[in-house]
């Protein structure tokens, strides 16, 4: 013992304190310490431990795997359309019902892993708003709880998410529940810096005149400091949004599902084709997240330049929030005169209640029978369908409507939802809850039935008849189409500002080139059909065996003759290969169709770009028109591609021409676009704060 005291002595004396060596002689143990602490909570504070999982467990089981999974993916898409439809507006709903919808065509396995990463997404914000919003409101009317909790929220934000990482794997393992934990970690302190910070911006004046008016603490809180501070309470939620989505990558390394477990997989793989998928899919999930729960005063910039901003804020996010004093001035600027969208006139209430009545029974009619006997569509790309005697389907069905039916079901809702929103409170909400919106709509859903009617059936089909659902579903589109024209006749809107009185002829142009575009996309394939590759003729088949023969007799001809024979099979599939463009009696024979939508088209832009006259109403409803029938033509060439997508075989795809169809129509709504955004409900204005003198002067005019 002495002399390990004494060896001990000598190596201290050896090293001197200007010596780095010496950093080890007094190393603190810190990671043992930690070590130790987490060794004990491990072993007698398991219950605890289980605790803390169960929340996250119970909703990803239940909620994600049991429920969101298992939903059609429709049904999720067209949910999304009528969320964002009712919190945002329809360009909003139908753009994230589109996203979603391409997260689903990129195949089965992204969109399982799309709904994993939007349910896991959706729980950790949920667990942040349970936690964080009373939290933050305790911050906020409290001073020695924010004092306690904000160095706690500095070191979460501070603290790279690999160093809590590895004791939330250790205690809970890896997977799902483990990922969400560290998301939700991550995800929290904004949420609670802001709405911290909205309780405190809420005027002392109108605090200390609720008191005084005998209100109880409680009522303060629900009744005027929660109301007043919700905008930093949404914009919190919306930058924990952000943070969740920012940190998928990490969770798919902590051996989280979802698309984040696609990325990751991909670039280990080095799958280029497998890493551009799931970056599309899992962006195009972010900007529907970010859109749907993106408050209106902050409905800027663009998905990168928004988690560009939050990461940049992470330490400071009452920065996001717009300059409250600034809001207020402008806020009591506009409050000077009171204004009220003009009430609906009994014109357009006539016309916006046929357009619901039209939605209501295209609803109805695609749970009727749409086709008998056959596949209409699904003929052309299955040969099973040809003879289907006995069978009816309805407008969702693979072999009745297809997507037509589903496309059908979707507009009519969103129609008959417009027509109730305006008669309601005409002039709320979306700006496109409107007669030009019904318009559009309308127009679509329209050429959608026509699109069914129209077709041809399939070569061979031994027998097809229309059923009554598809009647229906046109007379309600025609319906909803008079409803909207009279409701856009007599509508009461106007634009913001003063229309140039020259003619565009930038919007004649596009509507002439949108007509070639269509005209050249009917002559072109829309269906490229290899069904029938590899039969040969009867003269091959000869050939085929007279070179086996040659083989069987002299088997050193066997390199040359299979290659001989390869040759023969390549020739036969390529004269097999059936392309068929949209006008012969085989390809469907929408030709006809979408030439009369672009001619139509083509016509109305004339007015519409003010080539007629320059009055702003009759500009804005040729307008609505043209879009109406732009949407209305790339319906067709959507209804023919998803069709044949839906029940399609590998050896049959669809062509370039219906792409340039649809392209068409997208160039006719877009020559629309920018007039019709600038058309708004007319005010009604409260004048009664005037001089009675000025009020008959004003009376007297009118």
């Amino acid at each position: 013992m002495i002399q390990l005291f004494a060896s001990m002595r000598m190596q201290a004396e050896s090293v001197s304190i200007f010596d780095t060596e010496i950093l080890d002689q007094w190393e603190i143990p810190f990671g043992e310490w930690v070590d130790q602490m987490i060794d004990w909570i491990d072993a007698n504070l398991s219950w605890l431990l289980d605790a803390i999982r169960w929340p996250f467990a119970f909703l990803l089981e239940n909620f994600v795997d049991d429920i969101l999974s298992s939903v059609p993916w429709i049904w999720v898409v067209l949910a999304t359309v009528i969320i964002g439809s009712l919190v945002r507006s329809p360009k909003i709903g139908i753009s994230a019902g589109f996203a979603l919808a391409i997260c689903g065509l990129l195949g089965m396995e992204y969109w399982l892993e799309t709904v994993r990463t939007i349910g896991m997404v959706m729980v950790a914000v949920l667990l942040c708003a349970v936690i964080g919003i009373p939290l933050g409101i305790a911050c906020g009317r409290m001073d020695s709880v924010w004092n306690m909790v904000r160095p706690i929220l500095d070191a979460m934000q501070v603290v790279h998410a690999f160093v809590y990482m590895l004791p939330v794997v250790f205690f809970w393992g890896i997977g799902v529940v483990p990922g969400t934990m560290v998301t939700m970690v991550f995800a929290l302190p904004p949420l609670i810096r802001l709405t911290n910070l909205g309780i405190r911006q809420v005027p002392e004046e109108v605090v200390e005149a609720s008191r005084a008016f005998g209100a109880s603490e409680l009522r303060v809180l629900t009744h005027v400091q929660l109301p007043l501070a919700r905008p930093a309470l949404m914009t919190g939620l919306n930058q924990t949004l952000l943070m969740s989505i920012a940190m998928i990558g990490i969770a798919a390394i902590m051996g989280a599902g979802g698309l984040g477990r696609l990325v990751y997989r991909a670039v280990q793989n080095f799958d280029i084709a497998a890493s551009a998928s799931s970056g599309l899919a899992l962006f195009l999930v972010a900007v529907v997240m970010d859109r749907l729960s993106q408050p209106e005063e902050t409905d800027t910039g663009s998905l990168f330049s928004r988690i560009k901003n939050a990461w940049a804020h992470r330490l400071d996010p009452e920065a996001l929030l717009p300059d409250s004093e600034a809001a207020d001035e402008t806020k009591s600027e506009e409050t000077k005169v009171e204004d009220n969208e003009a009430p609906a006139n009994p014109s357009e209430r006539t016309g916006m209640g046929l357009v619901g009545i039209g939605g209501l029974a295209a609803v109805i009619s695609v749970f009727m029978t749409w086709g008998n006997d056959a596949g209409l569509l699904s003929g052309h790309s299955r040969f099973s369908d040809l003879d289907l005697a006995g069978q009816s389907f309805d407008g969702l069905a693979a072999s009745g409507g297809s997507l037509v039916g589903y496309a059908v079901l979707g507009f009519g809702a969103l129609t008959l939802l417009m027509a109730v929103v305006f008669m309601k409170r005409p002039g709320k909400g979306s700006r496109w809850f409107s007669p030009d919106g019904a318009m559009i709509l309308s127009g679509a859903m329209l050429f959608s039935v026509l699109t069914y009617l129209m077709v041809n059936t399939a070569p061979n089909t031994v027998s097809y008849s229309h059923g009554v659902g598809v009647y229906v579903a046109l007379a309600g589109s025609l319906l909803a189409v008079v409803g909207s024209i009279y409701g856009l006749w007599n509508g009461q809107y106007a634009p913001l500002r003063p229309l140039s009185l020259r003619i565009s002829w930038g919007r004649v142009f596009v509507g002439i080139f949108a007509l070639l575009l269509i005209g050249v996309g009917t002559i072109s394939g829309w269906t490229f059909d290899e069904r029938l590759s590899g039969q040969l003729t009867e003269e091959q088949i000869a050939e085929v065996d007279q070179l086996r023969e040659e083989v069987r007799v002299d088997p050193s001809t066997a390199a040359l003759n299979t290659l001989e024979v390869g040759r023969i099979y390549n020739d036969a599939r390529l004269n097999s290969l059936i392309i068929l463009d949209s006008w012969v009696e085989d390809g469907g024979g929408l030709g006809k169709l979408t030439v009369a939508g672009g001619i139509l088209g083509a016509l109305m832009v004339f007015p519409a770009a003010g080539v007629f006259g320059s009055s702003e109403h009759l500009r804005w409803k040729w307008s609505a028109m043209v879009a109406a029938v732009g949407a209305g033509v790339m319906m067709v060439g959507v209804g023919w591609v998803a069709a044949l997508l839906r029940v399609g075989e590998n050896l049959i795809v669809t062509g370039a021409g219906a792409f340039l169809t649809m392209l068409g129509g997208f160039f006719l709504l877009s020559t629309s676009k920018s007039l019709l955004k600038e058309f708004r409900r007319q005010k009604v204005y409260d004048d009664g704060h005037l001089a009675p003198e000025v009020q008959e002067v004003l009376a007297a005019t009118a």
